[in-house]
């Protein structure tokens, strides 16, 4: 079996571990994506350093779980991190801004750095956004835009690609 084939067995497997405590199934998907989304980034070397970061802006959907599926997991070597920005912040390596956070916030300032911005609004792309959470026949999907993947300098795995729906902007270079 691939491993691009296993990514939906480990998040299935990261759901039944995680501790719900009233968080519903779909941001128990996405929060076992975003832990997923950082084996097949790349950041440059002088993203930030320390522990590999998940952060969530404002107002947190996810509960525990996010926090409870990365306890004590590497990837690379780094440990991961979880945790709840009501600002942007430096020293996130991925910042997920759930609906209703003030996205236009929080990817301006992450605009320029090696961040994976992560949301789930029907025009987070659109508004310069890298990847985005959609629901389709009920189930949890998503969208990258990989120029703006290149923007920001990180590298996504052509695996993690596979998986996506790839958005290109209208009036978009790469």
């Amino acid at each position: 079996m691939t491993r691009l084939a296993l990514l939906p067995l480990v998040i299935g497997l990261s759901l039944s571990s995680a501790s719900a405590q009233g968080v519903s199934q779909e941001y128990r998907v996405k929060a076992a994506y975003l832990y997923n989304f950082l084996k097949f980034v790349e950041w440059p070397e002088d993203a930030a350093p320390g522990p590999l970061t998940i952060c969530v802006a404002g107002r947190n959907p996810l509960g525990t779980v996010l926090r409870d599926l990365v306890r004590d997991q590497l990837v690379n070597d780094r440990p991961i991190e979880a945790r709840i920005i009501l600002e942007p912040e430096e020293g996130c390596h991925i910042i997920f801004v759930p609906e209703g956070a003030a996205t236009e916030a929080y990817l301006r300032g992450a605009r320029g750095t090696p961040v994976l911005t992560v949301g789930e609004s029907s025009t987070f792309l659109e508004q310069g956004g890298i990847a985005n959470f959609y629901i389709e026949r009920g189930n949890v999907r998503f969208e990258i835009n990989p120029a703006a993947a290149e923007r920001a300098r990180i590298r996504i795995s052509s695996r993690l690609l596979q998986l996506a729906r790839i958005a290109e902007m209208p009036g978009q270079t790469r």
